[in-house]
């Protein structure tokens, strides 16, 4: 079996895999290699950073013996820009990047309600600024957190929240009741529960529905003083209006480690808005365990895929006309 490999990251897993399986596995540096390499591949596994609409055009024009890709990620609405080749299987990395995404969005909330980056900007200065601090020094054990998107990442999000929170609020396409939420709302009902929150963390997976869900009136309809962080999709979040909402004091602060564009460009204001800490998409980063998870996942998918079985992560998707 031939797979081409093209990412950021994973490739001493996948290559590890690829050796102990047997795999004819070439890792493509470039573009122009991975597209030269497709029509002999089987399987194509890519971060969703390399994957553009080159791909889907050049397997339309010749397949080969191409019959899936794999993203490495734990989204997949690069497919909703670049398309879908037609009779190749998709899958992306289900279950796999829930624990380290959660710590980084425990750890966002954790900032916004410790006032880290103001202790910081004092720390460069030599300022003791204890005083002015403790005025706006808040606890989770006093808040209720809304988790929007109660998936894997959402799901695990809740575990770890549940010995830190006041109150668990879970919002879900269903609404269906979860032992880790204290109440589950239909994503209909989205503003009842955001006019019930203290902060509202976004893990909803991005799609043509979710775009711009936080938009002016979402925001509006959360308490005053309340807090945003976004570890899903930078476009989930209406920026212009979240610019506006922090300018206006309407929220006490957001962390954002997804923004729309990305990389976010060095002029747009949501740098500079008050109360805003932004990392640069790396929630999934760091934890060893994450590709150990992922090179199961596909090791299990491979059992499936030489028995002609249904692929963990399926994507079902309409496919590029």
């Amino acid at each position: 079996m031939r797979v081409v490999f093209r990412g950021q990251v994973f490739e001493a897993e996948l290559t590890e895999l690829a050796q102990r399986r047997k795999l004819d596995f070439f890792v493509a540096n470039d573009e122009q290699e991975l597209l030269a390499a497709l029509p002999a591949a089987d399987a194509l596994w890519i971060t969703p950073t390399y994957y553009s609409a080159a791909i889907p055009q050049a397997v339309k024009g010749n397949r080969g013996s191409l019959k899936w890709i794999g993203l490495t990620s734990a989204g997949y609405d690069v497919l909703l820009r670049a398309g879908v080749p037609p009779a190749v299987t998709m899958t992306y990395a289900i279950h796999v990047h829930g624990p380290a995404v959660a710590e980084h969005a425990v750890a966002l909330l954790l900032a916004l309600l410790r006032q880290l980056p103001r202790a910081f900007a004092a720390q460069t200065q030599g300022v003791w600024d204890a005083p002015a601090m403790i005025r706006t020094l808040r606890s989770l054990e006093d808040l209720t957190v809304a988790i929007v998107g109660f998936g894997a990442i959402g799901g695990g999000l809740a575990t770890r929240l549940r010995p830190l929170a006041k109150r668990i609020i879970g919002v879900s396409r269903s609404g269906n009741p979860d032992a880790r939420a204290d109440a589950m709302f239909p994503s209909a009902r989205l503003q009842e529960a955001l006019a019930q929150s203290d902060a509202v963390v976004l893990a909803v997976t991005y799609n043509d529905e979710t775009r711009h869900m936080i938009d002016a009136a979402a925001l509006a309809a959360m308490p005053a003083n309340s807090l945003l962080v976004n570890v899903s999709r930078g476009p989930v979040v209406d920026g212009t209006a979240l610019h506006a909402a922090l300018v206006a004091g309407k929220l006490a602060g957001a962390a954002l480690d997804v923004t729309d564009p990305e990389p976010l460009p060095a002029a747009d204001p949501l740098w500079k808005a008050p109360g805003v800490i932004i990392t640069p998409h790396i929630a999934t980063f760091g934890s060893i365990a994450t590709g150990q998870r992922l090179a199961d996942q596909y090791d299990r998918n491979l059992e499936r895929f030489a028995r002609g079985e249904a692929l963990e992560g399926e994507i079902v998707l309409p496919p590029l006309l």
